[in-house]
């Protein structure tokens, strides 16, 4: 045994000795030459960005993937990412590297000293380091309100500015939105707006983008709300080629150069890398390709990656006589001047991306939908963020406020990334998306009690119910004092809205404190559905009709009332004889419901025409049985896709009516389901041009995945088409089975009509001159699979996960229970030509009046306004943004957005609007600045400024139909001058 181990050690000995000397640096190899890639007559140059997709949350929640923890979920930290890459950078000045995320990246800043924050502004001076997007997050776009995707925008764009800001700072240029799961055209839009001059993505449906290859389309200009945007579909998603993944995490093997080693794998490596590169150059029309070396969490240990990288970058770069490929580090910027310099005009599109599919079953139409709960307090807490930020603008230097926006502005930010507002996280990441934005709302809410208590002079404490639509509020659970109640109105115009308060007892007397008179207060009985979702819930809610000035606020009185005397009865069940029509009549609508279920069958509009006109709307609650894959397909039904496990869907029955409540102000219609899991509220108040319905689902029993959807029926001849709404703007027309710029292969019947809706659905009837418009209060699925119909997908509940990352059925739950969730459409009907009012009522629906209450003070200010101009607001003119920016001392800033919410489609005119005196800001109207949409840079980097401000005079601007305008207003004012 000895003797063997002997005549080994000296047989290697000999082979050492005779191993020549060589070069393992020489990068000649022996390449035989190439044919020309088809339709590419010269060398062809490979734009190699190396890059890092950093999900704010998925798998592990924002702080998890930061520090790096949890690595029993996904091993890795963003930290360690930006450290080891800016090392590299300053290593190397050759070397280039995108950025996206700034969530991650503000906090790794705030962590740096003074020599390393030098150090990355060189590299972003030097152009090494380059931000895409720039957004707090990536958002997604399909669930996400456009004035979500503006603010969070904003805070990434600005916050990059405010860091690298100066002469030689060129700011984001590229929207680089290469997970979302499909696009909206809105977003195009909006991106546009902000300065971005190209947009570049990776998912997109798969029969289209089969098409786009063949055709070789995968570039194109996309046209949105008129605006031009050259668009880059990648190819082969977003990570590296296929072998040549070099991060920590992969099991692709390094370039290994030395001959003499067994490992030696550079020429088959090449002839890989080179055949990859020809079968992508054979798919675009530029002598340019764009190869993205990254992915999900990469560059953990960029020395490694990037040594790889040079050493294959090399080999190419040594022999591109015979392979036609040259690489060169670069940007998405980079590449797409490139491209548009070597190229003629691209294929215009017009309409949006979705639905998505990846596979002929695999639909991701289901996230639309998932997690309604979580959807609807992002919407909730968007509205809680603009007051906030009201209260803000409008607080004098006296006016001590309990907080700042700042907490809710950074947790709305990450909410909109898109495995966020989605509902495509680990359950314990959703748990924490909602805990930020619960901090970052009680944060709010002290600013709102405080500034609107300061403005109103209130001498007690006023609070936020954040619990009301659960007819739970701890301020009026005291039954044994007086209710001061101040109601703030978002809108610039002045509205009308009915305030439920929830009480113990009804014996209270009504007080307008703004005209000093007693007002009319109508008491009904809390539902069983809202004692069940909310055991703490007050028994009684009280209802009055409050006018609300613009952008301000009115206070009104509960005054308790010892004797009982002069105080309203609640409102009683009125008995209902089957076998007769139930008819509800308002100023505006004759509603029609069944007598014996409840469930509503026509609607009347009286003002329609010359005597009023009438279609059938009916509503059921139906289901689909979630598929957990077959032998066509394994693809289950999971957070993302939506597969049914039949073409239609199973009805949940009959309702029962069980209470039928007549009142002088509104009526309400209660329905309950069988099983008892389901119920809602139907309300026709007198005077508003909606219909309200207000569902409530759950706990979903949980024998079977369940989709549940509600399903309106009616009467219109719609020709296979209805509208949604992009991201609350546009209306994007949707035709059953069909798509505008491919031939639809249908194979998902039920899954493959199904489109996101933010604000609003409609079908429309062109020979009658009539339509329906539902107008919902979170994103929700939506379908019109038959003539007259359209229906929602408000819940969901599933067990098996669907393969695409997550590892987690859908199964929601609270309190050991599944999930209850509870939300409202709005149904208008109207005839065509009234038909643009739905702009209005959609915005009454998202700026939800904001209520405080106190019991225990007097109150000296009963009504204020922000708006002061002298001039009424147009209906159709919306503040998107008031807020106020820091100032030089004796100066007040006001960051502003306003917005012209008609498009010329829809009869939209101009809106002329007076700068200097629409808001009550202390001092003159020293002067503004328009900005991009996004406020981090001049309007005139943006657009053609001549031609955008043709129709301004001095402080007055005019917004063009759709259009929205960025202003900084800058007032001067007296260091004692008071706000007000």
């Amino acid at each position: 045994m000895k003797l063997s181990v002997l005549c080994l050690v000296l047989v290697w000995t000999v082979v050492i000795a005779d191993e020549p000397d060589i070069d393992i640096n020489h990068a000649n190899i022996d390449i035989p030459s190439r044919e020309k890639v088809p339709g590419h007559k010269g060398t062809i140059t490979v734009h190699v960005v190396p890059h890092t997709h950093d999900d704010v949350g998925w798998l592990k929640t924002v702080d998890q993937y930061y520090y790096g923890s949890r690595d029993d979920i996904y091993k890795g930290g963003v930290q360690y990412i930006i450290d080891t890459v800016i090392e590299q950078l300053v290593k190397d000045p050759k070397k280039k590297f995108i950025y996206v995320e700034v969530a991650f990246f503000k906090r790794w800043w705030e962590e740096q000293d003074k020599e390393t924050r030098q150090q990355v502004k060189n590299l972003v001076t030097g152009g090494q380091l380059e931000f895409i997007n720039g957004g707090y997050c990536m958002n997604d776009e399909a669930s996400v309100h456009y004035t979500a995707t503006i603010d969070q925008m904003s805070e990434g764009l600005v916050w990059l500015k405010e860091q690298f800001g100066g002469p030689h700072y060129n700011p984001p240029t590229i929207a680089w939105q290469i997970d979302p799961f499909g696009h909206s055209s809105a977003h195009a839009a909006l991106s546009a707006q902000m300065g971005m001059k190209g947009l570049f993505f990776a998912r997109m449906h798969y029969q289209d983008y089969d098409k786009r290859k063949k055709n070789k389309d995968l570039e194109f200009n996309w046209k949105a709300e008129g605006e031009d945007m050259f668009t880059s579909v990648m190819y082969r998603h977003y990570n590296a080629p296929p072998g040549f993944n070099f991060d920590r995490r992969g099991v692709d093997p390094p370039m290994v150069r030395n001959p003499q080693s067994p490992e030696y794998n550079i020429p088959e490596r090449v002839e890989d890398f080179v055949s990859y590169l020809e079968e992508q150059a054979s798919h675009y029309r530029s002598g340019n390709i764009m190869l993205t070396m990254g992915g999900d969490f990469c560059y953990q240990n960029a020395h490694k990656y990037f040594k790889n990288l040079d050493i294959l970058m090399e080999y190419i770069n040594a022999n591109t006589t015979a392979n036609g490929f040259k690489m060169i580090y670069s940007t998405p910027s980079q590449y797409m001047d490139a491209v548009l310099k070597s190229i003629g005009a691209l294929q215009n599109k017009t309409d949006d991306l979705f639905p998505y599919a990846d596979g002929p079953h695999s639909y991701w139409t289901g996230y639309f939908t998932s997690r309604p709960a979580l959807k609807g307090y992002v919407r909730d807490c968007n509205n809680v963020l603009q007051v906030c930020k009201h209260v803000e603008a409008a607080a004098g230097v006296e006016d001590k406020l309990g907080g700042s926006s700042e907490l809710l502005r950074l947790a709305m930010g990450v909410s909109q990334h898109h495995d966020a507002v989605s509902g495509t996280s680990k359950q314990h990441v959703a748990n924490d998306y909602a805990r930020r934005l619960a901090a970052g709302q009680t944060e709010c809410e002290n600013v709102i009690t405080s500034g609107l208590k300061a403005k109103a002079v209130y001498t007690g404490k006023l609070e936020a119910c954040r619990l009301l639509n659960e007819s739970y509020c701890e301020v009026t659970q005291d039954g044994n004092r007086s209710l001061s109640i101040v109601v703030y109105n978002a809108r610039v115009t002045p509205r009308v809205e009915y305030i439920r308060i929830p009480l113990t007892h009804p014996h209270y007397h009504g007080y307008n404190l703004v005209t000093q008179q007693y007002m009319q207060i109508e008491y009904i009985k809390v539902s069983p559905a809202t004692r069940a979702l909310n055991p703490n819930a007050l028994p009684i809610e009280a209802v009055f009709r409050a006018e609300l000035p613009p952008l301000g606020f009115a206070s009104f009185q509960l005054k308790l009332s010892l004797n009982y005397l002069g105080s309203s009865p609640v409102l009683r069940s009125v008995p209902v004889y089957y076998g007769e029509d139930l008819m509800v009549e308002s100023k505006i609508y004759k509603v029609y419901f069944d007598s014996r279920t409840g469930a509503m069958k026509m609607i009347t509009n009286k003002l329609a025409g010359l005597s009023g006109r009438t279609d059938k709307v009916t509503q059921r609650f139906m289901e689909y049985s979630s598929s957990t894959g077959d032998k066509v397909d394994k693809q289950p039904s999971g957070a993302y896709i939506f597969r049914p496990l039949n073409d239609s869907p199973d009805d949940l029955g009959d309702p029962v009516l069980t209470d039928y409540i007549p009142g002088e102000q509104f009526t309400e219609i209660w329905q309950t389901f069988p099983d008892g899991w389901i119920s809602q509220v139907t309300r026709v108040y007198n005077d508003k041009f909606y219909i309200e319905v207000e569902w409530t689902v759950g706990p979903i029993p949980l024998d079977h995945g369940r989709e549940i959807i509600t399903r309106y029926d009616t009467s219109l001849s719609t020709n296979k088409t209805f509208y949604t709404d992009s991201n609350g703007r546009e209306l994007v027309k949707r035709v059953l089975n069909k798509q505008p710029t491919w031939d639809l292969n249908v194979t998902e019947p039920i899954a493959g009509n199904y489109y996101p809706v933010n604000t609003r659905a409609t079908i429309v009837d062109s020979t009658k001159g009539m339509q329906l418009t539902v107008l919902t209060d979170r994103s929700q699925g939506a379908a019109s699979l038959a003539e007259g119909q359209v229906e929602f997908m408000v819940h969901r509940r599933i067990l098996k996960d669907d393969y695409r990352g997550v590892a987690e059925p859908l199964n929601e739950t609270a309190n050991g229970h599944g999930l209850i969730a509870r939300g409202k459409h709005w149904l208008f009907y109207s005839d065509t030509m009234s038909y643009h009012m739905h702009r209005d009522i959609g915005l009454d629906m998202f700026y939800k009046p904001s209520v405080v209450i106190g019991n225990e003070g007097e109150l000296e200010v009963p009504t204020w306004n922000f708006y002061k101009s002298s001039t009424p607001a147009s209906e159709y003119l919306n503040v998107v943004t008031l807020q106020k920016i820091p100032s030089a001392e004796n100066t007040t800033a006001l960051l502003v957005r306003l917005e012209n919410t008609l498009p010329a489609s829809e009869g939209g005119k101009p809106i002329s609007v007076r700068l200097d005196d629409m808001f009550g800001t202390p001092g003159k109207l020293k002067g503004y600045q328009e900005l991009g949409l996004a406020a981090d840079r001049d309007i005139a980097k943006v657009v053609d400024y001549k031609s955008h401000t043709q129709y301004d005079d001095a402080d007055t601007i005019t917004l063009q139909p759709f259009q929205i305008r960025t202003f900084v207003l800058n007032f001067v004012t007296n260091e004692t001058e008071n706000t007000f």
